[in-house]
């Protein structure tokens, strides 16, 4: 099963595209996306992705088909085939 990521605003820069798609394994969740995208693009370890690679800096959300916000309890969800995950990064200033 296929899924789509775009990557937005810091992680577009950091991995210099403008998204990729990932081949998942049936069951697979958001944390096996985290996992792969950290092994393809070690750019994002850090900024993006925690350092041990399992899960998304604070400031960094996926939204699912520009429709939802995953949250960091969302972890467990299993993207279906032909899904968009938009890789967003909340900043905000004052």
């Amino acid at each position: 099963m296929n899924v789509n990521i775009e990557f937005t605003g810091v992680s577009r820069v950091l991995t210099g595209q403008p998204g990729c798609s990932l081949t998942l394994n049936p069951g697979d969740t958001i944390r096996e996306v985290i996992i792969a995208l950290g092994k393809q693009y070690p750019a994002l370890i850090g900024d993006i992705i925690t350092k041990d690679g399992k899960n998304l800096v604070a400031t960094n959300v996926f939204s699912l088909n520009g429709k939802k916000i995953l949250h960091e309890s969302d972890l467990q969800f299993q993207p279906a085939d032909g899904d968009k995950l938009i890789l967003l990064s909340l900043l905000a200033g004052g």
